[in-house]
Order: structure tokens, then C-alpha cells, then sequence
């Protein structure tokens, strides 16, 4: 009775899918499917992994590096210190309309009230001095003379380029008070009557000096790097420089102090950024033409901003080190794990 039992139930178990010896095999077979696809996969994604990483590398290095746009903070500055000078020449010009009331010009003395009202307070309060000249050249009314006396030589030089040229307005060739560290400027315009243009024959021409150096030292950005603080400053074709957030380069001759190179790359027809060794240390410039002022100077003017290279690049230098170290880290990762899963396959395969 128990052999007839043992029958059936051996008969029922090959009926219902073999004995379990049959079924190890295609377990063992599953298994080392999958361990050799994940091994595959995992094959492909390593590559892809460690490019990405690299990718990003790059996009987060350039990212800091566009945290310090020097060239685009180089052509904000310019724009903003070409339309102060352009708003300050428009001021100059309209009172010069205003003085050209032939009984304000016949009067020494009204000349002075006239300029006096325009010039005490307001836009022009920078001026230090003006002067009024007829068609030769000869003084003929002045407010506070006194700035402008030293300069007369200047004077008569722009008078008579202006008389040569004409135009709206010109400025004289920079003129240099290294002991006060100051560059001067001045501006002349002519003397039309309210409906008249450059175009037209002046009564007179109306003279202007300022501290330009001093009027544009607020408007001059300065790069800021821990550690390291950057400059900014104003300069001629000709390689003096105007203006600067250091007072010890006003004056001074771009070829003299180190940075002849900046001055090739204006000259060259270059701008936007570049780099530069100034006196052994590398650093970074960004620098724009002072285009609204073209053809008013005997120079054309640039403005530059300058900042060691290790101080802008820093974060740079530290974000690609990050990312290297998690490209290390996560490609042998990837392979351990790829390892144990092919250790693993060829386990269940043997």
C-alpha cells in the first residue's frame, strides 16, 4: 500500500513540472541573465557618468568665472562715464545759447551774472572756471578767472582747433598736475543763438575747466577679490592715463608702469578681456572705447578694469577640484559595483 502512495505522488510531482533538480538549472540561468546585463549596463553608464561629471566641471568653472565679468563691467563703465561727460557738454552747449544775447556779450560784467546763475549749483558745479572769448581768441568776460589763468596757453591751443574744425564741442589734450595728482580738462563750445547749430558761424566760444580725474573718481568701478582688490582706470590712445580708482597712476605713462600690453591690445583694435603680465604677476583686464566721445579729444579714450588672475579664478580653481574629486570617486564606485555583479554571474554560472 505505501509503495502504490509513493508512485503517485512521484507521478504527481513530474506532472505538475519536473523534479527539483530540473528546476535549479533554469533559476541559476535567470540569475546570470540579469547579473550580465546589469553588468553591461552598468559598463555603459561609467563612461557616461564620469563625462557628465566633467561636463559640469566645466559649466560651474565657467559660471564662476562669469561671476567676475570685468569686460562687461569695463563697457558698463564706459557707457556710464560717456553719458555723464555727453549730459555735461549738452549743459555747456545750452549755456552758451544763453549767453549769446548780444547784451550779455557786450558786458563783461554780464557775462559773469549770466554764468554765475548756471554755474553755482547744478550740473556744472564741478566746473572750477569759465571764460568767454570772442572769434580771435581774446577773453573778453570770466567766472572765478582765477582756475582758468594758469591754462591759458591750453586756451588759445583748443581755440584754434575749434576754429579749424568746428563741431559741437571739443575737449583740449589732457593737461597733468602730478604733484596734486589730477588731470584737467577743458571744454569749449560755441556761442549760437537758440536756433542755431555747430554748423553756423559762433559769436564767441564759451571755455569750461574741471578736475576730471576727481569729477570721475565716484563712477569708477573697482573690483573687489579677497585678498587681492582689483583697479580701474581711464586712458588715451596716446598711453597717459586720465583717471584711475588709484590716484598714483594719473598721469602716469601706460609703457612706463607695466602695461604697455594693455595699451597694444586698444591700439591693435582689441577689447573685451584678455590677460596680461604686469610686472611678472599675471591678471585679467576688461577694457571698452569711450565711443560717444570719439573725434571731441585729440585721443580716443578707453576705460579698463584689471584683477589678479588667482583672485578672479579661485572659485574656478575650487569648483574644478570638487568635480574631479567626485569623477574619481563615483567612477570606481561604479566599477566595485560592476565588479560584484560580474563576480557574482560567474558564481552562478559555474
Amino acid at each position: 500500500m505505501t509503495d502504490h502512495l509513493s508512485e503517485v505522488q512521484a507521478s504527481h510531482v513530474k506532472s505538475a513540472g519536473g523534479s527539483p533538480e530540473e528546476s535549479a538549472p533554469r533559476q541559476g540561468s535567470t540569475i546570470w541573465r540579469w547579473n550580465v546585463g546589469l553588468v553591461i549596463f552598468l559598463m555603459m553608464i561609467i563612461p557616461s557618468s564620469v563625462m557628465v561629471v566633467l561636463y559640469y566641471r566645466e559649466v560651474m568653472a565657467t559660471y564662476y568665472v562669469s561671476r567676475n565679468p570685468l569686460p562687461k563691467s569695463a563697457r558698463d563703465m564706459s557707457v556710464e562715464i560717456s553719458r555723464i561727460m555727453v549730459e555735461d557738454i549738452r549743459d555747456v552747449m545750452l549755456l552758451g545759447k544763453n549767453l549769446s544775447d548780444p547784451s550779455v556779450l557786450g558786458s563783461g560784467k554780464q557775462i559773469r551774472n549770466e554764468l554765475g546763475k548756471y554755474v553755482v549749483s547744478g550740473q556744472l558745479e564741478h566746473f572750477a572756471g569759465w571764460g568767454v572769448y570772442d572769434l580771435h581768441g581774446q577773453l573778453i568776460g570770466s567766472y572765478d578767472f582765477r582756475s582758468l589763468a594758469p591754462f591759458e596757453r591750453e586756451t588759445q591751443t583748443l581755440l584754434s582747433r575749434f576754429q579749424k574744425n568746428r563741431g559741437p564741442a571739443l575737449l583740449s589734450a589732457p593737461i597733468y598736475n602730478l604733484q596734486n595728482r589730477m588731470a584737467i580738462l577743458l571744454l569749449a563750445v560755441p556761442i549760437l543763438n537758440p536756433k542755431e547749430n555747430s554748423e553756423d558761424s559762433p559769436k564767441g566760444y564759451l571755455v569750461g575747466v574741471e578736475n576730471f580725474s576727481g569729477t570721475m573718481r565716484p563712477f569708477l568701478f573697482r573690483p573687489r577679490k579677497r585678498g587681492a582688490p582689483g583697479l580701474s582706470y581711464i586712458a588715451s590712445s596716446g598711453g597717459q592715463i586720465l583717471a584711475s580708482s588709484n590716484d598714483l597712476l594719473i598721469g602716469q605713462d601706460m609703457e612706463k608702469i607695466g602695461l604697455g600690453g594693455v595699451l597694444h591690445h586698444f591700439q591693435s583694435g582689441q577689447s573685451g578681456g584678455f590677460k596680461e603680465s604686469v610686472k611678472g604677476g599675471r591678471y585679467l583686464f576688461g577694457s571698452a572705447l569711450m565711443s560717444d566721445l570719439q573725434g571731441l579729444s585729440d585721443h580716443s579714450w578707453f576705460v579698463v578694469l584689471q584683477a589678479p588672475e588667482d583672485a578672479v579664478m579661485a572659485k574656478a580653481r575650487r569648483m574644478r577640484f570638487i568635480m574631479d574629486l567626485v569623477a574619481f570617486v563615483v567612477a570606481p564606485t561604479l566599477f566595485a559595483v560592476d565588479c560584484f555583479f560580474l563576480f557574482r554571474s560567474l558564481r552562478s554560472s559555474s
